[in-house]
């Protein structure tokens, strides 16, 4: 992996949340579903691409712009579904739901504290 490859995640990234920020302020007054729908898509076209560069000749720069970069770009959601679901895949059934768990309460936990954190430190 070089310059080439971090360009190409860059790239795709940089298209990826230019989309996402588009689908926000074309569903503003429908909130929360606007965030529902990217990670819904995301996770959709995550595992569509997935599939394809697996089934195909692609090169890596395939998967950096497009799963990597666009995806990731879009929604980190679609990340950890593919990862949650290649657990599965691979029978690793407590390591799976361990991660779900941890992903979910974790993050929420973690941006609990960060508010936390943020009033005891500017108060």
């Amino acid at each position: 992996m070089g310059l080439n490859f971090f360009l190409l995640v860059a790239s795709g990234g940089a298209c990826g949340s230019v989309l996402r920020a588009a689908v926000g302020l074309m569903m503003k007054s429908f909130l929360p579903w606007p965030t529902l729908m990217v990670n819904v898509l995301g996770a959709f076209l995550i595992g569509f691409l997935v599939k394809f560069a697996e089934n195909s000749t692609t090169p890596d720069s395939f998967k950096a712009f497009w799963v990597v970069g666009l995806c990731g770009g879009f929604t980190t959601f679609s990340a950890f579904g593919m990862d949650l679901i290649r657990l599965i895949e691979e029978g690793q059934w407590t390591t799976g739901f361990l991660y779900l768990g941890l992903n979910l309460f974790g993050t929420v936990f973690a941006i609990f504290l960060g508010f936390r954190v943020f009033s005891l430190v500017v108060q």
